[in-house]
Protein backbone atom coordinates (compact mmCIF):
# COMPACT_ATOMS: atom_id res chain seq x y z
CA UNK A 1 0.00 0.00 0.00
CA UNK A 2 1.55 3.31 -1.10
CA UNK A 3 1.93 6.09 1.43
CA UNK A 4 -0.14 9.21 0.71
CA UNK A 5 0.76 12.63 2.06
CA UNK A 6 -2.38 14.85 2.15
CA UNK A 7 -2.36 17.81 -0.24
CA UNK A 8 -2.86 20.10 2.77
CA UNK A 9 0.73 19.27 3.76
CA UNK A 10 2.06 20.31 0.34
CA UNK A 11 3.15 23.94 0.55
CA UNK A 12 2.41 26.24 -2.37
CA UNK A 13 -0.63 24.56 -3.95
CA UNK A 14 -3.22 26.92 -5.40
CA UNK A 15 -6.17 27.29 -2.96
CA UNK A 16 -8.61 26.74 -5.85
CA UNK A 17 -6.99 23.39 -6.54
CA UNK A 18 -7.37 22.35 -2.90
CA UNK A 19 -11.03 23.34 -3.03
CA UNK A 20 -11.44 21.39 -6.27
CA UNK A 21 -10.16 18.11 -4.82
CA UNK A 22 -11.91 18.54 -1.46
CA UNK A 23 -15.21 20.35 -1.97
CA UNK A 24 -15.56 21.00 -5.73
CA UNK A 25 -16.70 24.64 -5.75
CA UNK A 26 -19.39 25.70 -8.26
CA UNK A 27 -16.88 26.75 -10.95
CA UNK A 28 -16.32 23.07 -11.75
CA UNK A 29 -19.45 21.22 -12.97
CA UNK A 30 -18.10 17.66 -12.76
CA UNK A 31 -16.52 15.64 -9.95
CA UNK A 32 -12.96 14.46 -10.67
CA UNK A 33 -13.87 10.79 -11.07
CA UNK A 34 -13.51 8.07 -13.69
CA UNK A 35 -17.28 7.55 -13.54
CA UNK A 36 -17.90 11.18 -14.53
CA UNK A 37 -15.35 10.90 -17.34
CA UNK A 38 -17.03 7.71 -18.61
CA UNK A 39 -20.40 9.47 -18.67
CA UNK A 40 -18.90 12.39 -20.61
CA UNK A 41 -17.22 9.97 -22.98
CA UNK A 42 -20.55 8.27 -23.77
CA UNK A 43 -22.03 11.66 -24.63
CA UNK A 44 -19.16 12.41 -27.02
CA UNK A 45 -18.87 9.09 -28.84
CA UNK A 46 -19.67 9.57 -32.48
CA UNK A 47 -18.21 13.07 -32.66
CA UNK A 48 -15.34 13.17 -35.13
CA UNK A 49 -12.08 14.92 -34.42
CA UNK A 50 -11.40 18.05 -36.46
CA UNK A 51 -7.98 16.73 -37.44
CA UNK A 52 -7.12 13.67 -39.50
CA UNK A 53 -5.55 10.51 -38.13
CA UNK A 54 -2.28 11.63 -39.73
CA UNK A 55 -2.13 14.64 -37.41
CA UNK A 56 -1.29 12.38 -34.45
CA UNK A 57 2.22 11.10 -33.78
CA UNK A 58 2.47 7.60 -32.34
CA UNK A 59 4.30 4.34 -32.80
CA UNK A 60 3.11 1.02 -34.09
CA UNK A 61 -0.06 -0.42 -35.53
CA UNK A 62 -2.06 0.06 -32.34
CA UNK A 63 -1.31 3.77 -32.27
CA UNK A 64 -2.36 4.13 -35.89
CA UNK A 65 -5.61 2.33 -35.12
CA UNK A 66 -6.21 4.58 -32.12
CA UNK A 67 -5.67 7.69 -34.25
CA UNK A 68 -8.08 6.39 -36.88
CA UNK A 69 -10.73 5.62 -34.25
CA UNK A 70 -10.42 9.07 -32.70
CA UNK A 71 -10.57 10.83 -36.06
CA UNK A 72 -13.66 8.82 -37.08
CA UNK A 73 -15.56 9.32 -33.81
CA UNK A 74 -15.23 5.70 -32.70
CA UNK A 75 -13.25 6.73 -29.60
CA UNK A 76 -12.88 9.72 -27.28
CA UNK A 77 -9.70 11.37 -26.07
CA UNK A 78 -8.12 11.59 -22.64
CA UNK A 79 -6.01 14.73 -22.83
CA UNK A 80 -2.81 15.72 -21.09
CA UNK A 81 -0.23 18.25 -22.20
CA UNK A 82 2.68 20.50 -21.40
CA UNK A 83 5.49 22.58 -22.84
CA UNK A 84 8.17 20.79 -24.88
CA UNK A 85 10.84 21.17 -22.20
CA UNK A 86 14.47 20.13 -22.35
CA UNK A 87 14.83 16.37 -21.71
CA UNK A 88 10.98 16.31 -21.60
CA UNK A 89 10.96 19.00 -18.92
CA UNK A 90 10.07 18.43 -15.25
CA UNK A 91 9.22 14.88 -14.25
CA UNK A 92 5.53 15.72 -13.78
CA UNK A 93 5.26 16.03 -17.57
CA UNK A 94 5.86 12.29 -17.78
CA UNK A 95 3.36 11.71 -14.95
CA UNK A 96 0.74 13.46 -17.07
CA UNK A 97 1.42 11.03 -19.92
CA UNK A 98 1.20 8.09 -17.51
CA UNK A 99 -2.10 9.47 -16.20
CA UNK A 100 -3.57 9.83 -19.69
CA UNK A 101 -2.61 6.22 -20.47
CA UNK A 102 -4.15 4.98 -17.22
CA UNK A 103 -7.41 6.94 -17.55
CA UNK A 104 -7.88 5.92 -21.20
CA UNK A 105 -7.43 2.30 -20.18
CA UNK A 106 -9.94 2.66 -17.32
CA UNK A 107 -12.54 4.26 -19.59
CA UNK A 108 -12.10 1.55 -22.21
CA UNK A 109 -12.58 -1.10 -19.52
CA UNK A 110 -15.90 0.63 -18.68
CA UNK A 111 -17.11 0.30 -22.25
CA UNK A 112 -16.09 3.76 -23.50
CA UNK A 113 -13.37 3.44 -26.17
CA UNK A 114 -10.75 6.03 -25.21
CA UNK A 115 -7.27 6.91 -26.39
CA UNK A 116 -4.56 8.92 -24.57
CA UNK A 117 -3.54 12.14 -26.33
CA UNK A 118 -0.65 14.33 -25.22
CA UNK A 119 -0.96 17.91 -26.45
CA UNK A 120 2.60 19.17 -26.95
CA UNK A 121 2.76 22.96 -26.68
CA UNK A 122 5.15 23.42 -29.59
CA UNK A 123 3.59 26.82 -30.35
CA UNK A 124 4.68 28.32 -27.02
CA UNK A 125 7.43 30.93 -27.31
CA UNK A 126 8.70 30.84 -23.71
CA UNK A 127 12.23 29.66 -24.52
CA UNK A 128 13.49 30.97 -21.18
CA UNK A 129 11.48 28.30 -19.37
CA UNK A 130 11.74 25.53 -21.96
CA UNK A 131 15.50 25.59 -22.58
CA UNK A 132 16.49 24.95 -18.98
CA UNK A 133 16.78 21.96 -16.73
CA UNK A 134 18.29 21.03 -13.37
CA UNK A 135 20.14 18.30 -11.54
CA UNK A 136 20.84 17.79 -7.81
CA UNK A 137 24.09 19.51 -6.88
CA UNK A 138 26.09 18.90 -3.71
CA UNK A 139 24.45 21.72 -1.75
CA UNK A 140 21.73 23.05 -4.06
CA UNK A 141 20.09 22.25 -7.40
CA UNK A 142 22.34 23.02 -10.33
CA UNK A 143 20.32 25.00 -12.88
CA UNK A 144 21.44 24.34 -16.46
CA UNK A 145 20.42 26.74 -19.23
CA UNK A 146 21.00 26.56 -22.98
CA UNK A 147 22.17 29.67 -24.80
CA UNK A 148 19.48 31.83 -26.28
CA UNK A 149 17.06 31.01 -23.48
CA UNK A 150 15.73 34.49 -22.76
CA UNK A 151 12.47 36.39 -22.90
CA UNK A 152 13.33 38.11 -26.17
CA UNK A 153 12.38 35.02 -28.19
CA UNK A 154 9.01 35.27 -29.93
CA UNK A 155 9.28 32.26 -32.24
CA UNK A 156 7.35 29.05 -31.41
CA UNK A 157 9.91 26.85 -29.71
CA UNK A 158 8.76 23.62 -31.33
CA UNK A 159 10.48 24.56 -34.60
CA UNK A 160 13.67 26.01 -33.06
CA UNK A 161 16.89 23.98 -33.39
CA UNK A 162 18.56 22.85 -30.18
CA UNK A 163 21.94 24.62 -29.73
CA UNK A 164 25.28 22.79 -29.78
CA UNK A 165 25.82 23.19 -26.04
CA UNK A 166 23.10 20.60 -25.32
CA UNK A 167 25.78 17.89 -25.29
CA UNK A 168 27.73 19.78 -22.64
CA UNK A 169 24.61 20.10 -20.47
CA UNK A 170 23.74 16.43 -20.89
CA UNK A 171 27.28 15.54 -19.84
CA UNK A 172 26.69 17.31 -16.50
CA UNK A 173 24.21 14.56 -15.65
CA UNK A 174 26.95 11.92 -15.87
CA UNK A 175 27.76 12.64 -12.22
CA UNK A 176 24.32 11.20 -11.39
CA UNK A 177 24.87 8.00 -13.41
CA UNK A 178 24.82 5.35 -10.67
CA UNK A 179 22.57 2.66 -12.18
CA UNK A 180 24.14 -0.14 -14.28
CA UNK A 181 22.14 0.94 -17.34
CA UNK A 182 22.81 4.67 -16.79
CA UNK A 183 25.28 4.96 -19.74
CA UNK A 184 22.65 3.52 -22.09
CA UNK A 185 20.06 5.96 -20.73
CA UNK A 186 22.38 8.93 -21.30
CA UNK A 187 23.15 7.72 -24.82
CA UNK A 188 19.43 7.38 -25.58
CA UNK A 189 18.76 10.98 -24.49
CA UNK A 190 21.82 12.17 -26.42
CA UNK A 191 20.51 10.57 -29.61
CA UNK A 192 17.23 12.45 -29.27
CA UNK A 193 18.66 15.75 -28.08
CA UNK A 194 21.27 16.31 -30.78
CA UNK A 195 22.34 19.80 -31.79
CA UNK A 196 20.18 20.93 -34.69
CA UNK A 197 17.20 18.73 -33.81
CA UNK A 198 14.16 20.87 -33.02
CA UNK A 199 12.86 21.13 -29.48
CA UNK A 200 9.52 19.75 -30.63
CA UNK A 201 10.97 16.71 -32.39
CA UNK A 202 13.30 15.82 -29.51
CA UNK A 203 10.56 16.18 -26.92
CA UNK A 204 7.97 14.12 -28.75
CA UNK A 205 10.29 11.27 -29.63
CA UNK A 206 11.75 11.10 -26.12
CA UNK A 207 8.30 11.09 -24.55
CA UNK A 208 7.34 8.13 -26.77
CA UNK A 209 10.60 6.42 -25.71
CA UNK A 210 9.62 6.70 -22.04
CA UNK A 211 6.13 5.20 -22.20
CA UNK A 212 5.56 1.50 -22.80
CA UNK A 213 2.02 1.74 -24.19
CA UNK A 214 0.77 3.44 -27.37
CA UNK A 215 0.41 7.17 -26.81
CA UNK A 216 -0.76 9.74 -29.36
CA UNK A 217 0.87 13.17 -29.49
CA UNK A 218 -0.94 16.14 -31.03
CA UNK A 219 1.24 19.00 -32.25
CA UNK A 220 -0.64 22.32 -32.64
CA UNK A 221 1.83 23.28 -35.38
CA UNK A 222 0.64 20.40 -37.59
CA UNK A 223 -1.22 21.74 -40.67
CA UNK A 224 -4.47 20.02 -39.63
CA UNK A 225 -4.34 21.59 -36.17
CA UNK A 226 -3.52 25.01 -37.65
CA UNK A 227 -6.47 24.76 -40.02
CA UNK A 228 -8.86 23.89 -37.19
CA UNK A 229 -7.38 26.64 -34.99
CA UNK A 230 -8.03 29.13 -37.80
CA UNK A 231 -11.68 28.02 -37.89
CA UNK A 232 -12.00 28.48 -34.12
CA UNK A 233 -10.27 31.86 -34.33
CA UNK A 234 -12.79 32.99 -36.91
CA UNK A 235 -15.67 31.97 -34.66
CA UNK A 236 -14.03 33.70 -31.70
CA UNK A 237 -13.54 36.90 -33.70
CA UNK A 238 -17.25 36.98 -34.48
CA UNK A 239 -18.07 36.42 -30.79
CA UNK A 240 -15.42 38.70 -29.30
CA UNK A 241 -17.96 40.75 -27.33
CA UNK A 242 -19.50 37.63 -25.82
CA UNK A 243 -16.04 36.20 -25.03
CA UNK A 244 -15.02 39.41 -23.29
CA UNK A 245 -18.25 39.36 -21.27
CA UNK A 246 -17.89 35.69 -20.26
CA UNK A 247 -14.31 36.16 -19.12
CA UNK A 248 -15.10 39.38 -17.24
CA UNK A 249 -18.04 37.72 -15.46
CA UNK A 250 -15.85 34.77 -14.50
CA UNK A 251 -13.19 37.03 -13.00
CA UNK A 252 -15.84 39.05 -11.15
CA UNK A 253 -17.44 35.90 -9.74
CA UNK A 254 -14.14 34.63 -8.37
CA UNK A 255 -13.38 38.03 -6.85
CA UNK A 256 -16.85 38.29 -5.26
CA UNK A 257 -16.35 34.86 -3.71
CA UNK A 258 -13.06 35.96 -2.17
CA UNK A 259 -10.90 33.82 -4.45
CA UNK A 260 -7.85 34.95 -6.31
CA UNK A 261 -8.09 35.17 -10.10
CA UNK A 262 -5.41 32.81 -11.48
CA UNK A 263 -5.10 34.40 -14.96
CA UNK A 264 -6.72 37.86 -14.81
CA UNK A 265 -8.39 38.90 -18.06
CA UNK A 266 -7.98 42.49 -19.15
CA UNK A 267 -11.14 43.88 -20.76
CA UNK A 268 -10.84 44.05 -24.51
CA UNK A 269 -7.84 41.70 -24.71
CA UNK A 270 -8.51 38.94 -27.23
CA UNK A 271 -7.44 35.53 -25.80
CA UNK A 272 -5.35 34.44 -28.79
CA UNK A 273 -1.94 34.95 -30.32
CA UNK A 274 -1.16 35.21 -34.03
CA UNK A 275 2.06 33.71 -35.40
CA UNK A 276 3.76 35.10 -38.49
CA UNK A 277 7.32 35.50 -39.72
CA UNK A 278 8.06 37.94 -36.89
CA UNK A 279 6.96 35.48 -34.21
CA UNK A 280 4.09 34.83 -31.82
CA UNK A 281 2.36 37.98 -30.64
CA UNK A 282 -0.78 38.84 -28.73
CA UNK A 283 -3.66 39.78 -31.05
CA UNK A 284 -4.35 43.50 -30.75
CA UNK A 285 -6.38 44.16 -33.92
CA UNK A 286 -8.76 41.21 -34.16
CA UNK A 287 -10.17 41.92 -37.63
CA UNK A 288 -6.73 42.39 -39.11
CA UNK A 289 -5.42 39.20 -37.46
CA UNK A 290 -8.47 37.27 -38.67
CA UNK A 291 -7.79 38.38 -42.25
CA UNK A 292 -4.10 37.43 -42.01
CA UNK A 293 -5.05 34.01 -40.66
CA UNK A 294 -7.66 33.47 -43.38
CA UNK A 295 -5.14 34.40 -46.06
CA UNK A 296 -2.44 32.14 -44.62
CA UNK A 297 -0.04 34.98 -43.76
CA UNK A 298 -0.37 34.03 -40.08
CA UNK A 299 -1.77 31.21 -38.00
CA UNK A 300 -3.68 31.18 -34.74
CA UNK A 301 -2.23 30.14 -31.40
CA UNK A 302 -4.27 29.86 -28.20
CA UNK A 303 -3.40 31.52 -24.91
CA UNK A 304 -3.84 30.06 -21.45
CA UNK A 305 -7.61 30.74 -21.35
CA UNK A 306 -8.49 29.78 -24.92
CA UNK A 307 -6.29 26.66 -25.06
CA UNK A 308 -8.85 24.48 -23.21
CA UNK A 309 -11.41 25.54 -25.83
CA UNK A 310 -9.05 24.75 -28.72
CA UNK A 311 -8.20 21.29 -27.39
CA UNK A 312 -11.87 20.34 -27.02
CA UNK A 313 -12.53 21.86 -30.46
CA UNK A 314 -9.85 19.63 -32.00
CA UNK A 315 -10.83 16.32 -30.38
CA UNK A 316 -13.82 14.94 -28.40
CA UNK A 317 -12.24 14.97 -24.95
CA UNK A 318 -13.87 12.95 -22.17
CA UNK A 319 -11.24 13.93 -19.61
CA UNK A 320 -8.32 16.30 -19.22
CA UNK A 321 -5.42 15.60 -16.86
CA UNK A 322 -4.21 18.87 -15.36
CA UNK A 323 -1.81 20.27 -12.79
CA UNK A 324 -2.91 22.44 -9.84
CA UNK A 325 -2.39 25.79 -11.61
CA UNK A 326 -4.14 24.52 -14.74
CA UNK A 327 -7.15 23.37 -12.72
CA UNK A 328 -7.23 26.77 -11.03
CA UNK A 329 -7.41 28.75 -14.29
CA UNK A 330 -10.00 26.34 -15.72
CA UNK A 331 -12.38 28.02 -13.28
CA UNK A 332 -12.16 30.93 -15.74
CA UNK A 333 -11.83 28.93 -18.96
CA UNK A 334 -14.69 26.43 -18.61
CA UNK A 335 -17.47 28.98 -19.29
CA UNK A 336 -15.80 29.68 -22.64
CA UNK A 337 -16.41 26.11 -23.77
CA UNK A 338 -20.13 26.57 -23.20
CA UNK A 339 -20.00 29.80 -25.22
CA UNK A 340 -18.71 27.76 -28.16
CA UNK A 341 -21.21 24.95 -27.63
CA UNK A 342 -18.48 22.50 -26.59
CA UNK A 343 -18.81 19.87 -23.87
CA UNK A 344 -16.14 20.39 -21.24
CA UNK A 345 -13.94 17.41 -20.41
CA UNK A 346 -14.00 16.12 -16.87
CA UNK A 347 -10.99 17.59 -15.08
CA UNK A 348 -8.70 15.12 -13.31
CA UNK A 349 -5.69 16.13 -11.20
CA UNK A 350 -2.34 14.90 -12.42
CA UNK A 351 -0.44 12.51 -10.22
CA UNK A 352 1.79 14.04 -7.58
CA UNK A 353 4.66 11.76 -6.61
CA UNK A 354 7.42 12.12 -4.03
CA UNK A 355 10.17 9.70 -5.02
CA UNK A 356 12.82 8.49 -2.59
CA UNK A 357 15.82 6.21 -2.88
CA UNK A 358 17.59 4.32 -0.08
CA UNK A 359 19.84 7.33 0.87
CA UNK A 360 16.80 9.58 1.32
CA UNK A 361 14.91 6.98 3.33
CA UNK A 362 17.92 6.43 5.62
CA UNK A 363 18.23 10.18 6.17
CA UNK A 364 14.51 10.48 6.88
CA UNK A 365 14.76 7.69 9.47
CA UNK A 366 17.90 9.08 11.12
CA UNK A 367 16.37 12.56 11.40
CA UNK A 368 13.12 11.22 12.80
CA UNK A 369 11.10 12.88 10.05
CA UNK A 370 7.80 11.93 8.49
CA UNK A 371 7.21 12.08 4.76
CA UNK A 372 4.74 14.94 5.23
CA UNK A 373 7.53 16.97 6.85
CA UNK A 374 9.33 16.98 3.50
CA UNK A 375 6.62 18.83 1.57
CA UNK A 376 6.53 21.93 3.74
CA UNK A 377 9.15 24.56 4.44
CA UNK A 378 11.05 23.68 7.63
CA UNK A 379 10.73 26.10 10.56
CA UNK A 380 13.73 28.36 11.32
CA UNK A 381 16.49 26.40 12.99
CA UNK A 382 16.91 27.02 16.71
CA UNK A 383 20.46 27.37 18.08
CA UNK A 384 21.89 23.93 18.88
CA UNK A 385 21.07 22.94 22.46
CA UNK A 386 23.83 21.19 24.40
CA UNK A 387 22.49 18.02 25.99
CA UNK A 388 22.65 18.04 29.80
CA UNK A 389 23.69 21.75 29.74
CA UNK A 390 21.23 22.66 32.47
CA UNK A 391 22.35 19.73 34.63
CA UNK A 392 26.02 20.71 34.22
CA UNK A 393 25.24 24.31 35.18
CA UNK A 394 23.48 23.04 38.28
CA UNK A 395 26.50 20.88 39.17
CA UNK A 396 28.78 23.90 38.75
CA UNK A 397 26.56 26.01 41.00
CA UNK A 398 26.38 23.36 43.70
CA UNK A 399 30.17 22.74 43.57
CA UNK A 400 30.76 26.47 43.96
CA UNK A 401 28.41 26.63 46.94
CA UNK A 402 29.79 23.49 48.61
CA UNK A 403 33.41 24.60 48.23
CA UNK A 404 32.58 28.09 49.48
CA UNK A 405 30.89 26.59 52.54
CA UNK A 406 34.18 24.90 53.50
CA UNK A 407 35.97 28.24 53.90
CA UNK A 408 35.23 29.03 57.57
CA UNK A 409 36.00 25.50 58.75
CA UNK A 410 39.30 25.33 56.84
CA UNK A 411 40.34 28.74 58.14
CA UNK A 412 39.85 27.52 61.71
CA UNK A 413 42.03 24.48 60.98
CA UNK A 414 44.76 26.39 59.14
CA UNK A 415 44.35 29.87 57.61
CA UNK A 416 46.72 28.94 54.80
CA UNK A 417 44.21 26.36 53.52
CA UNK A 418 41.93 29.13 52.25
CA UNK A 419 44.40 29.76 49.38
CA UNK A 420 44.38 26.06 48.47
CA UNK A 421 40.57 26.11 48.59
CA UNK A 422 40.44 29.08 46.22
CA UNK A 423 42.81 27.30 43.83
CA UNK A 424 40.65 24.18 43.96
CA UNK A 425 37.51 26.24 43.31
CA UNK A 426 39.10 27.87 40.26
CA UNK A 427 40.32 24.50 38.93
CA UNK A 428 36.90 22.90 39.37
CA UNK A 429 35.21 25.85 37.67
CA UNK A 430 37.75 25.72 34.83
CA UNK A 431 37.33 21.96 34.32
CA UNK A 432 33.56 22.28 34.27
CA UNK A 433 33.81 25.16 31.77
CA UNK A 434 36.15 23.05 29.61
CA UNK A 435 33.68 20.16 29.69
CA UNK A 436 30.86 22.53 28.79
CA UNK A 437 32.87 23.88 25.82
CA UNK A 438 33.62 20.35 24.59
CA UNK A 439 29.97 19.40 24.95
CA UNK A 440 28.97 22.49 22.95
CA UNK A 441 31.42 21.72 20.14
CA UNK A 442 30.27 18.11 19.99
CA UNK A 443 26.67 19.29 19.80
CA UNK A 444 27.54 21.73 17.01
CA UNK A 445 29.30 18.98 15.07
CA UNK A 446 26.29 16.74 15.46
CA UNK A 447 23.99 19.60 14.50
CA UNK A 448 26.13 20.26 11.43
CA UNK A 449 25.78 16.62 10.35
CA UNK A 450 22.03 16.85 10.89
CA UNK A 451 21.87 20.11 8.92
CA UNK A 452 23.81 18.57 6.04
CA UNK A 453 21.47 15.57 5.97
CA UNK A 454 18.46 17.87 5.99
CA UNK A 455 20.01 20.02 3.28
CA UNK A 456 20.68 16.98 1.10
CA UNK A 457 17.10 15.84 1.58
CA UNK A 458 15.92 19.28 0.49
CA UNK A 459 18.12 19.17 -2.62
CA UNK A 460 16.77 15.76 -3.60
CA UNK A 461 13.13 16.00 -2.55
CA UNK A 462 12.21 19.67 -2.23
CA UNK A 463 14.66 21.70 -4.33
CA UNK A 464 14.10 25.45 -4.30
CA UNK A 465 11.13 24.92 -2.00
CA UNK A 466 9.09 22.81 -4.41
CA UNK A 467 8.51 19.11 -5.05
CA UNK A 468 11.33 17.50 -7.05
CA UNK A 469 8.94 16.46 -9.85
CA UNK A 470 8.48 20.15 -10.65
CA UNK A 471 12.20 20.79 -11.27
CA UNK A 472 14.17 17.67 -12.16
CA UNK A 473 13.69 15.80 -15.47
CA UNK A 474 13.17 12.02 -15.69
CA UNK A 475 16.91 11.70 -16.21
CA UNK A 476 17.57 12.17 -12.49
CA UNK A 477 15.72 9.12 -11.09
CA UNK A 478 16.54 7.08 -14.21
CA UNK A 479 20.30 7.65 -13.93
CA UNK A 480 20.21 6.86 -10.22
CA UNK A 481 18.00 3.76 -10.37
CA UNK A 482 17.76 2.73 -14.03
CA UNK A 483 14.74 2.22 -16.23
CA UNK A 484 13.19 0.25 -13.36
CA UNK A 485 12.58 3.65 -11.79
CA UNK A 486 10.06 4.39 -14.53
CA UNK A 487 8.03 1.33 -13.59
CA UNK A 488 7.99 2.32 -9.92
CA UNK A 489 7.03 5.90 -10.77
CA UNK A 490 4.30 4.75 -13.12
CA UNK A 491 2.85 2.48 -10.43
CA UNK A 492 2.81 5.46 -8.07
CA UNK A 493 1.08 7.68 -10.66
CA UNK A 494 -2.46 6.82 -9.60
CA UNK A 495 -3.97 10.29 -9.97
CA UNK A 496 -4.85 10.40 -6.28
CA UNK A 497 -7.21 13.19 -5.26
CA UNK A 498 -6.12 12.73 -1.65
CA UNK A 499 -2.50 13.76 -1.83
CA UNK A 500 1.06 13.04 -2.89
CA UNK A 501 2.01 9.40 -3.40
CA UNK A 502 5.38 8.28 -2.05
CA UNK A 503 7.34 6.13 -4.51
CA UNK A 504 10.15 4.10 -2.98
CA UNK A 505 12.78 3.41 -5.64
CA UNK A 506 15.32 0.58 -5.56
CA UNK A 507 14.81 -0.98 -2.13
CA UNK A 508 18.12 -1.42 -0.34
CA UNK A 509 19.03 -4.95 0.86
CA UNK A 510 18.21 -4.12 4.48
CA UNK A 511 14.79 -2.83 3.39
CA UNK A 512 14.10 -6.06 1.50
CA UNK A 513 15.11 -8.11 4.57
CA UNK A 514 12.92 -5.96 6.83
CA UNK A 515 9.92 -6.39 4.51
CA UNK A 516 10.50 -10.17 4.38
CA UNK A 517 10.69 -10.31 8.16
CA UNK A 518 7.42 -8.40 8.46
CA UNK A 519 5.70 -11.03 6.30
Amino acid sequence: MSKIVPFERYAGLDPLFLEFVRRRPPYYPDPPTIEAAAARGKELLGRRARVSAEAFRGRGERARGMAADLAAGRAVAVLAGHQVGLFTGPLFTLFKAFDALRVARQLTERGVPAVPVFYALTDDHDLEEIARTARPGAEAPEILILEGADRSNRQPVGALPIPARVGEILEKFRADAKAPDAPEILDAFARRYRAGTTYGEAFQETLLDLVDEPLLILDPMHPDARSAAAELFGQAAERRTEIDRVLAEGDARLSRDGRGVPAPHRPGVFPFFAVDASGRRRVEETDRAAEEIRSGRAWASADVLSRPVLKSFLVPAAASVLGPSEIAYHAQALPLLSAFGLAAPVLLPRSHVLWTGPPERRAIASLGLRFEDLLTDPPPSAPPRTPEAARLAEIARRAEEELASLGPALERVDPTLTGALETTRRKVAYQIAQLEEKMQKATERKDEVTAKRRQRLSVMLRPQGTNADRLYPPLVPMLGYGRDALRALRQAATGSTQGVTVAELAAAPEEVEEAAGAR
